[in-house]
């Protein structure tokens, strides 16, 4: 996992940890924050409710024992991370290796709604799959909190799912 943990580094990670698959929380709250509060909810395939449920992501789970959870602190720069990442563990035999992003896809001004102009290169979010990212961190020992004011540092996350 070393080289992958250095792949994502040179990605701009700051962190990243090999953690149980088991320990990555789903709850049905992510899905209402991006409905009541997010612009890109029904706008683009990688959102709700184009996104998987937080049901189909618990079952996706479950096929799973291992993950990447991975943070960066600038933003756009966790899904294309997360889709190289992936794209190099299959190709090293991983070949049930899955990928989650962190917010909107914005490969595309207008979101194809018929057919995923970009298949390979964007995945869909933790929290649009319906991912307690902030529990899932948490649970995993390392720490997150909610922004009170603007230029404060963020954290985004991202996640490898493997086999």
């Amino acid at each position: 996992m070393k080289k992958y943990i250095e792949l994502l580094k040179s990605r701009g990670s700051d962190l990243a940890i090999v953690i149980e698959a088991g320990s990555v929380v789903t709850a049905p709250w992510t899905v209402y924050k991006c409905r009541y509060g997010c612009q890109a909810y029904g706008k683009n395939l990688c959102c709700p409710p184009n996104a998987p449920t937080y049901k189909e992501t618990q079952d996706i789970l479950d096929s799973y024992s291992k993950a990447i959870l991975f943070r960066t602190h600038e933003v756009d720069t966790v899904t294309p991370a997360a889709v190289d990442l992936a794209k190099e563990m299959f190709l090293d035999g991983y070949y049930k290796v899955i990928a989650f992003g962190d917010g909107g896809c914005r490969k595309c001004t207008k979101c194809n709604m018929d057919h995923c102009r970009f298949p390979g290169e964007t995945v869909p979010s933790m929290e649009a799959c319906g991912i307690d990212v902030f529990a899932t961190v948490h649970a995993n020992g390392l720490e997150i909190h909610t922004l009170r004011e603007k230029g404060e540092m963020q954290n985004h996350f991202g996640l490898i799912l493997y086999e």
